[in-house]
């Protein structure tokens, strides 16, 4: 049994305790000081965001009482958006025993701003935790998809990629997996980790097909959403190439796997489908959030120019994206530019093939 704290009482951090308190653990979840009405209404008997109510077992805390959260425990699951990741990793760090040794698992999936500039979130947690315990054993691992909250909470059979930093961590993983949640671990946390954080962005073409097509084609444009999510697996797979990892991680759960729940039953795709009926990105993101969802892609497709721009000029990586990774070039036009989603995409198929 192992003494575990999730950080983020949102969608992925709540549905993660329901495996870690079946398999015998002791779970505690903190929610963040977005959390409040979430930790309030599971106190009463109701997640509001899962629509049921947490395992029995698991302990709840708001965001004032992280130093209690976290004090017994030494494995810590960090369930927070990208865009909160940096400050509250440092608010861990801050109510950790220097004297202890911690296992961190990212269920986070995207990029951080960290020391002015755009970083991988392992990158960032790595130099916060080098910088605050210098000499200690940074024990990590980037936990990738397809995992779906929903179904996961609904204690339905979940496969999860684990991309681990040393063999010690793979010794904890049989105290994580159920008979419904069964855990692969690799040895590629870069590529995991890329993999993650590129899917949310290329599910959103999925969800503006639909936003186009849905009313007036219902169930007659499978054929595009074929062709785009074959698209969006061959420029990820350049992406994870120019990252220096593995392409067995893209063909794989964490790639090919998580592509496919996103782009049929995420929250990137219910934003794509907004922006598909003309709702700007920004507009579209902050309607969601009022909801209680975050779409994660827009947040990634904002950071993941500058970030490839880091090994290359700014010019070299533009003519790069709009030739090598055209369904990346349309989605940043679409989401972020304004551009008029249907003939963006009827522009880019036109480059691709004869």
């Amino acid at each position: 049994m192992q003494n575990i704290t999730v950080l983020g009482a949102g969608y992925m951090g709540s549905a993660i305790t329901f495996p870690l308190s079946d398999n015998g653990n002791k779970v505690n979840l903190w929610g963040t000081w977005l959390d409040d009405e979430i930790i309030e209404s599971s106190l009463k008997g109701f997640h509001p965001r899962l629509k049921k109510p947490l395992p029995e077992n698991v302990n709840l805390y708001y965001w004032q009482d992280i130093k209690p959260a976290v004090e017994e425990s030494d494995v810590i699951f960090i369930g927070v958006a990208s865009e909160g990741f940096v400050n509250v990793f440092k608010l861990l760090l801050d109510n950790l025993n220097p004297e202890k040794d911690y296992y961190f698992f990212k269920l986070t999936k995207g990029l951080v701003e960290y020391n002015n500039k755009v970083s991988r979130a392992t990158e960032a947690a790595r130099d916060m935790f080098g910088t605050k315990f210098p000499g200690r054993d940074f024990n990590w691992t980037s936990i990738g998809g397809p995992v779906r909250a929903l179904d996961l909470s609904e204690r339905t059979p979940t496969a999860s990629m684990y991309g681990i930093s040393n063999e010690k961590i793979k010794k904890l993983i049989p105290d994580f997996s159920t008979e419904y949640y069964r855990i692969f671990p690799n040895n590629d946390v870069k590529g995991t980790e890329i993999c993650s954080m590129l899917k949310n962005i290329y599910a959103v073409s999925a969800g503006v097909c639909d936003g186009i097509y849905k009313k007036e084609k219902e169930g007659k444009y499978f054929n595009l959403l074929s062709f785009l999510f074959n698209q969006a697996i061959r420029e990820m797979s350049k992406v994870i190439n120019i990252a220096g990892c593995s392409q067995e991680t893209i063909h794989d759960l964490a790639g090919v796997g998580d592509l496919h729940v996103t782009s049929v039953a995420g929250r990137n795709r219910k934003f794509g489908e907004l922006i598909g009926k003309g709702i700007p990105g920004e507009e579209a993101f902050r309607q969601m959030a009022k909801d209680g969802e975050y779409a994660e892609g827009y947040f990634a497709l904002k950071l993941v120019i500058p970030w490839l721009a880091q090994s290359a000029t700014k010019e070299m990586i533009d003519d790069f994206i709009e030739k090598e990774l055209p369904l990346l070039h349309t989605l940043r036009s679409i989401m972020i530019e304004g551009a008029k989603p249907d003939e963006q995409l009827k522009k880019m198929i036109l480059k691709l093939g004869y």
